[in-house]
C-alpha cells in the first residue's frame, strides 16, 4: 500500500480536521487528499515517474508537505536539499544519486545543473478537463526517499526507505512517544531534516495536525505554542536548551504540552532535569540511527532509574553487544553493538564495501559501543574507532565528555583521542563556557570524579560547537581544527 493512500480514508473520516496550519491558513484532511492528488497529477503531466529521483529544495510550509506526500503518491524518490546550504554542498547532495529534476521555488538557483520544477506549478489546483492522476502500481517495498547518513565521523553514505519502512518507523514513533490521530504537533525541525520530514509525514499519517513554525523568536514560537494549543515538540538538543535559556525565572513555560522528545544527539542528566522542572514533566528522550528510526526511548521514570542511559530498547528491537571476535557479550559489558528489527535499510547505494561492513546477516552494525543491561537499557559509550588507548589503558570520550559538562560554567564537551609521544594517545576537548575557567581548573575538576589518565591532556575554548543539521557534533572538523594548531605533530 502506498503510504499516501491514507489521506484519502482520513478525508473520509474526518474531512474537517485540521491537518496544517500554515500562519492563517488551515488545509483540512478533506482538502488534502485533493491537493495531494492534484500535485501528483501535476508531477505526472511535468514527465516524473514512479522510481525518478526527485530532488525537493523548500522552505517550510503547506506547500513543502503537499509535495512531499505527492511524491509519494506518484511513486517518485524524494530526496531532500536544504534550501540554507551553501551551492557547494546543494550539489554535493545529489552528485551520483542520478536525480531527474529539483522542485523549488521560482527563480532559485540551480542544483548540479538539474531541471528546475516550480513548486507553484506543482501544487496548482488542476481544473475540470485536465488528465487525472494515474496510480502507479507499487509494492511496499518501493523505494520512497533517499537518506544520507550524518556524517559526523566519515563521508556521508545513502540509502533508500521504502514505503514499508516509513510505516514501520511512524508506527514505532506513535507507540513509544505516544503519538495520536488528535495531537497538535510544531514543525520546529525543518522539513528538509529527516527527523523534521519524517514526524510531519508521520503526524499526517496518524490524522493529527502539523503546525508550520513561522515564528520570528523563542519567545514568539513559546507564546506560538500556547495560543495554538501544541500537544507535542520534537527537538534537538539545541532547541532545547533555546527554550531552557529562556524558561529562566518563569513559571512551567509548556503545561498542556503532552510530549516534547528530544533526540538526534545526547542530552546531558542536567538539560533532562531542568527540562522537566521548566518546561514540562513530559520530556522524553529518544534514540536512533537513520538506517533503522527508533531504537530505544527514556521517558521520566527511565530517566530517573538510569540517568546515564538514552533509553530502553522498542519491543521489536532486538541489539546485541559483542566481543572482538563477534560473540553476544553478557549484560553490563561493553563493545561493539548490532542491531535488527522490522523496517531497517539493508545497503547503502553504490559503496559495496561499507554495505558489507554494516549489513550482515540481518544484522545492522553501526560502528558504535555500548552496554546494555537485563532490563534492555542502552548506553552509548560512542564509535568503535573513537576509543581512545592510553599505554594500553582504553576508555571512551563520552565519559570524559559527560564528565566536563558537570562542571558549573561547561555547556558543552567533544573529546577525541590525539597521539602523544610518550602515552600512545591522550584525551583532547573542546568546551564551550559560560565563564572564565583555565584547562588546569578543569583538568583538576576531572580527576575528581574519573582516573587521572582519562583527564583531558589539551582543552580548547570555542564559541559554539561545529554541528551538523540535526546537532550532532562534527568531531572531524575539531580534529581538523586541532590538526592544524599542532600542525599535525604529537602531543609530548
Amino acid at each position: 500500500m502506498n503510504i499516501a493512500d491514507i489521506l484519502a480514508e482520513h478525508a473520509r473520516s474526518r474531512p474537517d480536521h485540521p491537518a496544517i496550519e500554515d500562519g492563517d491558513r488551515v488545509v483540512t484532511y478533506g482538502d488534502l487528499a485533493g491537493r495531494v492528488a492534484d500535485a501528483a497529477a501535476n508531477l505526472q503531466a511535468a514527465g516524473i515517474r514512479a522510481g525518478d529521483r526527485i530532488g525537493i529544495m523548500l522552505d517550510d510550509s503547506a506547500e513543502h508537505l503537499i509535495t512531499l506526500y505527492a511524491l509519494l503518491k506518484a511513486g517518485a524518490v524524494m530526496v531532500s536539499i536544504g534550501l540554507d546550504l551553501p551551492q557547494e554542498e546543494k550539489d554535493r547532495t545529489v552528485s551520483g544519486l542520478g536525480v531527474k529534476a529539483v522542485i523549488t521555488a521560482a527563480g532559485a538557483a540551480p542544483v548540479a545543473g538539474l531541471p528546475l520544477l516550480s513548486v507553484g506549478e506543482i501544487c496548482r489546483q488542476r481544473t475540470d478537463g485536465a488528465a487525472a492522476f494515474a496510480a502507479p502500481d507499487l509494492d511496499d517495498d518501493h523505494p520512497a526517499m533517499i537518506i544520507q547518513s550524518s556524517g559526523t565521523t566519515g563521508t556521508p553514505k545513502s540509502f533508500l526507505r521504502s514505503h514499508a519502512n516509513m510505516k514501520v518507523s511512524i508506527r514505532r514513533f506513535a507507540q513509544y512517544e505516544g503519538w495520536t490521530a488528535d495531537d497538535r504537533y510544531v514543525a520546529i525541525m525543518h522539513m528538509s531534516f529527516l527527523v523534521g520530514r519524517n514526524t510531519c509525514l508521520g503526524m499526517l499519517y496518524l490524522g493529527a495536525t502539523a503546525v508550520v513554525h513561522r515564528a520570528p523568536s523563542v519567545e514568539a514560537l513559546v507564546m506560538d505554542m500556547r495560543d495554538k494549543r501544541i500537544t507535542v515538540a520534537v527537538l534537538t538538543p539545541a532547541h532545547l536548551q533555546l527554550f531552557l535559556d529562556y524558561a529562566e525565572g518563569k513559571p512551567l513555560l509548556f503545561p498542556g504540552l503532552r510530549v516534547m522528545a528530544v533526540g538526534t544527539a545526547p542530552t546531558t542528566q542536567e538539560q533532562r532535569r531542568r527540562a522537566r522542572e521548566r518546561l514540562t514533566p513530559n520530556v522524553l528522550e529518544w534514540f536512533g540511527i537513520n538506517e533503522a528510526g527508533l531504537l530505544a526511548i527514556a521517558h521520566p521514570a527511565d530517566q530517573d532509574a538510569y540517568p546515564e542511559s538514552v533509553g530502553r530498547l522498542a519491543d521489536d528491537i532486538e541489539a546485541q553487544v559483542l566481543d572482538g571476535d563477534g560473540t553476544p557479550l553478557p549484560p553490563g559489558e561493553v563493545g561493539p553493538i548490532r542491531f535488527r528489527g522490522p523496517g531497517f535499510s539493508s545497503s547503502y547505494l553504490g559503496d559495496p564495501d561499507a554495505s558489507a561492513r554494516a549489513f550482515r546477516d540481518g544484522w545492522f552494525y553501526p560502528g558504535d559501543l555500548a552496554e546494555l543491561n537485563a532490563e534492555r537499557y542502552l548506553f552509548f559509550k560512542g564509535r568503535a574507532d573513537d576509543i581512545i588507548n592510553n599505554e594500553g589503558a582504553k576508555f571512551y570520550p563520552i565519559e570524559v565528555e559527560n564528565v566536563l559538562r558537570l562542571h558549573p560554567t561547561v555547556t558543552d564537551a567533544a573529546v577525541f583521542a590525539w597521539p602523544h609521544a610518550r602515552h600512545g594517545q591522550v584525551a583532547v576537548a573542546y568546551v564551550v563556557t559560560t565563564a572564565r575557567v583555565t584547562p588546569v581548573e578543569l583538568g583538576r575538576f576531572c580527576r575528581q570524579h574519573i582516573a587521572p589518565y582519562k583527564g583531558p591532556a589539551w582543552v580548547e575554548f570555542v564559541a559554539e560547537m561545529p554541528r551538523n543539521p540535526m546537532g550532532k557534533i562534527l568531531k572531524n572538523t575539531l580534529k581538523a581544527m586541532f590538526s592544524e594548531k599542532m600542525a599535525g605533530q604529537p602531543l609530548s
